[in-house]
């Protein structure tokens, strides 16, 4: 599938087998072809002002928050009532960051098992070939 047009990363995905790359996937685009400054002052415009209207939202939040006193009175209750839920909810942020390590160094464990494995086929290429492992074999020039 070579054509002169690059595919979107969608229609790239569904194209490739066994999630493999097609041979499409790194063209780069020529110069020019996306429009420079009117849509990514666009998006600019458009995101800040969301955040302009969500400042502002949270200032008059806080400003006028007298008004939501009685339902955080009850929350604060509950949670004096409940400390279980309470010391959970302090937990829960370390919590999170030990299942992110764990799930790092699991994924470092495979990396090293994949790397000794490499090594054991190399070592076992090597002493099927009758040279010491580490070394490379040097062919014969005669």
């Amino acid at each position: 599938m070579s054509s002169a047009q690059p595919l979107s990363r969608l229609e790239d995905a569904a194209s490739s087998s066994q999630g493999q790359p097609s041979a499409d996937s790194h063209l780069v685009n020529p110069a020019g072809s996306h429009p420079r400054g009117v849509l990514r002052w666009g998006y600019f415009l458009l995101l800040n002002a969301i955040a302009g209207v969500l400042a502002v939202g949270i200032f008059i939040g806080i400003f006028y928050a007298d008004g939501i006193d009685p339902y955080m009175r009850g929350t604060y209750d509950w949670l004096l009532a409940h400390p279980g839920v309470t010391s959970f909810v302090a937990f829960s942020p370390l919590a999170s960051s030990m299942l992110v390590g764990w799930g790092y160094s699991q994924r470092a464990r495979k990396r090293k098992a994949a790397a000794a494995r490499v090594a054991a086929a190399a070592a076992s290429a090597a002493s099927a070939v009758g040279v010491a492992p580490g070394v490379q074999a040097v062919p014969d020039p005669g």
